[in-house]
């Protein structure tokens, strides 16, 4: 196995990259008093921005202005905000989000356009504007380098885990460093970036091969994913570069481009699987590895297609190795596949090979099944379309959380 050219920062998160400040705290919006509900990430520098947003047709205001917002020159910060989707209630909805951003900008003496918004939570009631607003100056006040975690805690909804981290690396002889903060629990299904995941780097590229890394980042790791088979109306990722490294700007797609594409895909995956551990209910955590299809797009198709069975996730939730589930999800993605050269197996335990049952394996895989985390290679032929998908199981638990949300 190749050896990583990245270093993990123990610690690390939004403010390890060079420049970056953060913070979050209560603002008024969340009925304890004690939980975090706002966060800010800022640099005094300009940045260059890239995000992918939710694919629903039903948008929160705040997606559908930081995606206009996106398309300018430069941003200084994004603004955050956990308990309220502030999604499908009328004109207030979007004021409070103009306002919002307004206040940020004159705080921080930027222009309102350089400020992206995000927002999380209960949909379709109205958002509190003027205790938001008046916990803004303080929200603003506090930035620090420290404030990371802070940050981290101000956009958990029903998580149970602070979602960051961050990894530094050279280009040349410069370091380089991209740091991530997130969260997501449930709603979380591929078809964009499924969660909010803000992401920083003091790395110097241009805007249009920034925006190409995050998609690309996004499509291998956040579009692998799935807790359930929900997507919100406020998802989305979120990516400023100040440019404070002082390497050579990325400006064309060579081996510095590569180097940081594949350090953004790391940080991207380690978000990516802590959500899946952090879903709602959520006791087992299934890596499934396809292979053996026609061609990629039918590996990834087959994958998602498993991963998304409800019959499959509840296997998983009571430990059962029921092969036939399986196969009878294989046969129904409308993906080729030859039975007789199918295998499916749990962490090296053959439960079928080439279309037949492994009997007696079956009790060695039920006791793989019982851990908390664990890959299922599943093999439909000899083509060299391979995926790999991060699912979970479906929980009691999970219902519970979900039929008494608001």
């Amino acid at each position: 196995m190749k050896k990583p050219f990245w270093e993990k920062r123990r610690g690390g998160s939004v403010t390890t990259p060079e420049g970056f400040y953060a913070n979050g705290m209560y603002c008024g919006i969340k009925k304890k008093k004690k939980k975090y509900d706002s966060s800010l990430i800022f640099s005094k520098t300009p940045c260059v921005a890239a995000g992918v947003f939710t694919t629903n047709r039903v948008k929160a205001w705040c997606v559908q202005h930081s995606m206009k917002a996106i398309r300018g020159p430069k941003q200084h910060a994004i603004l955050a905000s956990s308990g309220n989707a502030n999604c499908v209630n009328g004109q207030q909805g979007k004021q409070a989000v103009l306002e919002s951003v307004q206040e940020a900008a004159s705080l921080l003496k930027i222009a309102k356009e350089e400020v992206l918004i995000a927002q999380t939570g209960l949909i379709g009631v109205p958002f509190p504007l003027t205790a938001f607003k008046r916990g803004l100056p303080k929200l603003v006040s506090r930035l620090s380098k420290e404030g990371g975690r802070a940050a981290a805690k101000g956009i958990l909804t029903t998580d149970l885990k602070i979602k960051e981290v961050a990894l530094s690396f050279y280009l040349g002889n410069k370091k380089v460093s991209i740091g991530a903060i997130a969260k997501g629990a449930g709603m979380v299904h591929p078809n964009m970036a499924t969660m909010l995941c803000f992401i920083t780097t003091d790395a110097a590229i241009s805007k249009s091969l920034l925006k190409r890394a995050v998609r690309h980042a996004s499509d291998n790791t956040f579009n692998q994913i799935a807790i359930d088979n929900d997507q919100s109306t406020n998802d989305m990722v979120l990516c400023l570069a100040n440019g404070k490294a002082g390497n050579a700007i990325i400006q064309k797609v060579d081996a510095d481009y590569h180097l940081f594409r594949e350090a953004l895909e790391e940080v991207c995956r380690i978000i990516a699987y802590a959500m899946v551990d952090d879903g709602e209910g959520v006791s087992h955590i299934c890596t499934l590895r396809v292979s053996g299809a026609k061609n990629p797009t039918e590996a990834k198709k087959l994958a998602r297609h498993i991963s998304n069975s409800m019959l499959f996730k509840t296997m998983l939730a009571g430990s059962d190795p029921n092969w036939g589930r399986i196969v009878a999800a294989i046969g129904s993605s409308g993906v080729s596949f030859d039975l007789g050269l199918t295998s499916i197996s749990f962490d090296g335990v053959n439960v079928v090979t080439n279309g037949k049952l492994r009997a007696l394996n079956l009790p060695k895989a039920r006791k793989v099944l019982q851990t908390r985390s664990y890959v299922l290679d599943v093999v439909i032929g000899k083509g060299r379309g391979r995926a790999e998908f991060i699912t979970c199981d479906l929980t009691q638990k999970y219902v519970s959380i979900n039929s008494n949300y608001s």
